[in-house]
């Protein structure tokens, strides 16, 4: 006859079964949790799939820089115009954020547009009057500096030979410049008048580029009559080419 077994049964395994699958369960959760902070961490440092390196946009028109933006996922927005020396008008002279930094794609980039240089090319004053350049250095919101005067063969006493800085450079407003106006021809040496008789005298001063001026007489006994016994300007003094040279002819 058979019995019943009355052994007990060993209701262990299930519930440790249970335990270890729920463990697992944890730390693959706890892992892949991990994995992707980690990927997520990477893809931030390198700039990940959702931003874009901003390129250079300085010295290009408005059409490329709206063509490199969007070839990175990024737009445009101008923010105006500005004056800048060194970028043409019409080229973006500036932008937000600087190139070679990271934006998330669909970022607007501020940008400023050149209106060219606001300095000014300096006119050409050679030949003019000291007031009228002064004048017409105001009008271009420029300032008269000091006046320095040279000698000039070819521009008259009182005009203006040139400027410092020269014509055609350009210069910010308000730059000082410089007048150089003309003291007339440069002095030559007087030639020696003094024991010629005066015809030859006349002669020589007219061969030397002077003229002769008043003529006098004095008294001199070391010298012959009808000659020089002085002159003004003296001997090797410097006078302006074509000014008079004054003699007294001994009695």
């Amino acid at each position: 006859m058979y019995g019943v077994d009355q052994r007990p049964q060993r209701r262990g395994h299930p519930v440790l079964a249970a335990f270890f699958t729920s463990l697992l369960t944890t730390v693959a959760a706890f892992a892949g949790l991990t994995f992707a902070q980690h990927r997520g961490l990477l893809e931030f440092l390198s700039g990940g799939t959702g931003s874009a390196e901003v390129p250079s946009l300085i010295g290009v028109s408005v059409e490329q820089a709206r063509d490199l933006l969007q070839g990175r996922g990024l737009m445009l927005t101008l923010q105006g115009e500005r004056p800048d020396r060194t970028v043409p008008a019409g080229k973006i002279a500036g932008q937000v954020p600087m190139a070679g930094s990271r934006a998330a794609q669909g970022t607007a980039i501020q940008a400023f547009v050149s209106s060219g240089s606001d300095a000014v090319a300096l006119p050409d004053l050679a030949g003019v009057r000291v007031d009228d350049a002064v004048a017409q250095l105001r009008s271009k919101r420029l300032l008269p500096g000091s006046r320095r005067e040279e000698p000039s063969a070819t521009v008259a006493a009182g005009l203006v030979i040139a400027t410092d800085p020269p014509a055609g450079k350009a210069v910010n407003p308000d730059g000082v410049v410089t007048l150089i106006v003309s003291a007339g021809p440069p002095g030559k040496p007087v030639p020696k008048i003094v024991g010629l008789r005066l015809g030859k005298a006349k002669k020589t001063i007219e061969e030397a580029g002077f003229k002769v001026g008043s003529t006098r007489y004095g008294s001199s006994d070391s010298y012959d009559e009808e000659v020089i016994i002085k002159q003004d300007p003296a001997e090797s003094a410097l006078a302006p080419p074509g000014s008079p040279i004054n003699l007294v002819v001994n009695e």
